[in-house]
């Protein structure tokens, strides 16, 4: 069995990624070439420093729009509250339908009763 002088690739290792196990094949690890003249590594420059953002300062909002953001949120809470509910007890099921297929020919028949109808008739020309 002949011995190499130079080594290839390093061996894979065994790690685990999340539930996997994985093989990691680390790269092949170059020679290191000697060279006389080095050059000297200068660290990267910083970028300039710049001035944070303009601030606009708005005015402080006044009680009313404190109170109508407030109600805002509860109106908006309280729909997702009455969705909730009505799930809960079953209500928006296909077995309610009827209930509310009813309800919405009544209320349909009740806004065609309250306009005037009108007729068309003949009309005299004098």
């Amino acid at each position: 069995m002949p011995i190499k002088s130079e080594p290839s690739t390093p061996p894979p290792s065994i790690g685990k990624i999340g539930p996997y196990t994985v093989f990691v094949t680390p790269p092949a690890t170059p020679k290191p070439e000697f060279n006389s003249v080095q050059k000297p590594v200068q660290p990267p420059t910083p970028p300039p420093v710049m001035a944070p953002p303009a601030q606009f300062y708005k005015e402080t909002p006044s009680s009313f729009a404190f109170f109508s953001d407030a109600v805002a949120k509860f109106q908006n809470a309280h729909e997702n509250l009455d969705e909730h509910v009505a799930h809960w007890f079953g209500l928006n099921k296909s077995k309610y339908q009827w209930a509310l297929d009813d309800y919405y020919e009544n209320n349909e028949k009740n806004k065609r009763d309250d306009k005037p109808k009108i007729k068309a008739g003949r009309v005299e020309i004098v």
